[in-house]
Parts: C-alpha cells; structure tokens; sequence
C-alpha cells in the first residue's frame, strides 16, 4: 500500500507530460505548415518590435514628429525673410518716395549733389548761401498779395477818414429806426444817466428785458457807465422804440469814438432790423390767418 500511494503522483505527472509535449509538438508543425504557406523570398525575416526600435520609430513615433517641425520652422523663417525683403524695398529707395515728385520738378540727381557741395562752400563772391537762398524764398512765400496789400490800404484810409463827429457841446448824434418807430440819441461824456422823452429810462420802460437791451451797446464796448444817454423817441411800440434807441445808441458811440465800430458791427448793433408787421391779406382774417370753413 506504501508504494502504491507514492507511485501516484509520479504517474499523474508522467500523463500531464505527455499531454503538454504532443500540444508543443503540434503547435510547432502547424507553425511550420504556416510559413511554408506564406513563404516569401529569400532572406525573409518576420516583423517585431526590436528592429524599430533599434531605428527609432514605430509607427511614426519617434524621429518623424521632429522632422516636421523643423520643416514648419524653416518654412516661416523663409516667410519673414521674404516680408522683410518687401518691406525694406519699400521703405529704402528714394525713388519710390520722391521719385514721382522729383521727375515732376525737374530737378536732376546732379543738381541735387551740386546743390549739396553748395552747402559746405563758403565765402564765394557773387554766390549766395544756400541759408540765405532758403530765407529768400521763405519770405517770397509769406509775402501777402497785392490784392491783400491794396485791401488793407483801403480799409487804413477809411479808418482814417472817420474821424470823432460832435456838436459844439461835445455830444456825438445818432438815429434809430424799428418799426413805425424813430429815435433821436445824444450821448456825452458823463456818469451814466439815462433820459427817455424827459423820464428816467427806468419809469419809461419798467420792464427788465427792456433796459437790459438799451445797456447791451455800451457793454459789448465795455463803456457802461462812462456816458449820459439822451433821447427822444416816437411812434410804434415798446419793443419797437427800444430798438430804435439800442440803433440810435450804437451809431452815437460810433460817431463819438471810431474805434468802437468793429465791436459794435460784429454784435450786430449797427444793423438795421427790417422786420415789419406783415400786411393784411384780401380775403383772410389777418396776414395768413383763414377763416373758418363752413361746408353750406
């Protein structure tokens, strides 16, 4: 019984063992069947992953990426260099700048030397500097016309022809029109008093706006307070005999002190407002106003 039960495994063992050799024996007949089926020329090796990686690339892994790169590199190095190639042909000639004008001119490349070597000459008879040649033409170029010349002349002598116009008493006259109005001014040298048809221009015209538009002369010419104002006014209205005073006003300081008459003619105080009422229409109500209409 002893040697039964330890023979057993050494049988078992001998049976797993001849399995395993005919499944290897097996195997390596079919492999062999199977390359002699694929067989292929001479010198045939089969594929495996040692002999690329030896080489250092499988399966585009490796040396190809870098490749690629390098290529991109170069290509936009070549880009830059060729725009800045195009952009230095730009930038550099002067033909390209100024040659269109220069042609125009016709100034040459030899007169453009010659007038350079004329820069450094100095003390040559009969030749000027190229400084002062500069600062002749400059002058030439800032000289007015004679159009502009014969303007300013007109406009000296008319200044001068107006002169200070007063009466014996030293009060310069002046008339204004507005409307159906007109007014009578004298103005002198004074503290500021202002007369209206023998009344306090404040009794006369009681309404701020009113006042403060017969003052506007004398504040555009910044004389408020240095003259005595009085006027005698007729016909029309209030707001029609203030701007026949504020007119009447303005040509007195005018005549009185020429001077004052760009101020008051760039305010405006020396023009006469046209305004009118508009007449009656034939046929309507007042000027434009219809009447109403009534179908029967």
């Amino acid at each position: 019984m002893g040697d039964s039960w330890g023979e057993a495994p050494n049988v078992k063992g001998d049976i797993f063992q001849a399995i395993d050799g005919e499944r290897q024996s097996k195997s390596r007949e079919a492999l062999s069947d199977r390359d002699d089926e694929w067989k292929t020329a001479e010198g045939y090796k089969p594929w495996g992953f040692d002999e690329d990686e030896e080489h250092g690339e499988i399966d585009g892994i490796g040396g190809g990426d870098e490749t690629e790169t390098e290529k991109v590199k170069a290509e936009q190095l070549r880009q830059l260099k060729k725009e800045e190639q195009e952009l230095l042909s730009t930038l550099k000639g002067p033909n390209r700048a100024f040659g269109d004008l220069i042609s125009a001119s016709g100034v040459t490349e030899e007169m453009i030397d010659s007038l350079i070597l004329l820069k450094d000459l100095r003390g040559v008879q009969g030749l000027p500097s190229l400084r002062e040649i500069e600062d002749m033409k400059l002058a030439k170029d800032d000289a007015p016309s004679a159009r502009f010349e014969m303007e300013r002349k007109k406009q000296e002598e008319v200044a001068k022809a107006r002169v200070r116009q007063v009466d014996e008493k030293g009060r310069a006259y002046g008339t204004g029109r507005r409307k159906c109005s007109s007014a009578r001014v004298w103005i002198e040298p004074g503290e500021g008093k202002f007369i209206v048809n023998d009344k306090q221009f404040d009794i006369y015209f009681p309404i701020i706006d009113h006042r403060a538009d017969l003052l506007r002369p004398f504040t555009s010419t910044k004389t408020l307070g240095l003259f005595d104002v009085n006027c005698t006014v007729k016909g029309g209205g209030t707001s029609g005999q203030v701007g026949a005073i504020r007119l009447g006003i303005s040509r007195a300081l005018q005549n009185f002190e020429p001077g004052l008459r760009e101020n008051l003619r760039s305010a405006g105080f020396l023009t006469r407002d046209p305004r009118a009422v508009e007449r009656k229409k034939p046929g309507k109500a007042k000027a434009r106003k219809s009447f109403q209409w009534v179908k029967r």
